[in-house]
């Protein structure tokens, strides 16, 4: 496999033969409100590297197969310091060393995400600078979006979005 670069992620130091089971944000940016950096991943054995270098993601997680995924923070919108001010509505998922995907939040700030059935799929919820938030379900391999709701709903949510209502 070869590594890839793809906007802000360098997969250069990615180990392809071990299994990740931590990730966890280093070198992180004195940005009030946030905790971004660069995101390193802990192995089986106990080693680590790093997998970004441009110190703007966070929130990393890494499902039980070893697949790992954070999202990207863009810039701040103007001169305001709301929690709500700096979008991360990418999320890139990566597994031995290669992008799996990367795809676009429905609304420009990830509130929360996490994978589900093993890491075959992962759910994100998103929310734009005020407003309601939409949950959408997400094919790991491919990034494919499977389903969208909206995070409020009065008649229920379909399971894999309950963790994630209003």
């Amino acid at each position: 496999m070869v590594p890839l670069v793809t906007h802000g992620v360098d997969q250069t130091g990615a180990e392809s033969t071990k299994k990740p089971v931590l990730a966890k944000v280093v070198d992180v940016a004195e940005i009030e409100h946030y905790t971004i950096g660069n995101i390193q991943v802990t192995y089986e054995d106990g080693t680590a590297d790093r997998w970004t270098t441009k110190r703007n993601t966070g929130d990393p997680r890494v499902a039980p197969d070893g697949t790992v995924g954070w999202t990207i923070y863009g810039a701040e919108y103007g001169d305001a310091k709301s929690y709500t001010t700096r979008p991360n509505g990418t999320l890139v998922v990566c597994r031995q060393g290669r992008v799996l995907c990367r795809v676009e939040s429905a609304l420009p700030h990830v509130e929360g995400w996490d994978f589900i059935d093993g890491g075959a799929k992962f759910v994100l919820k998103s929310r734009g600078r005020h407003g309601p938030a939409k949950v959408e379900l997400f094919e790991t391999e491919t990034g494919n979006l499977l389903a969208m709701v909206p995070a409020y709903s009065e008649d229920g949510q379909p399971k894999w979005a309950e963790p994630y209502r209003d």
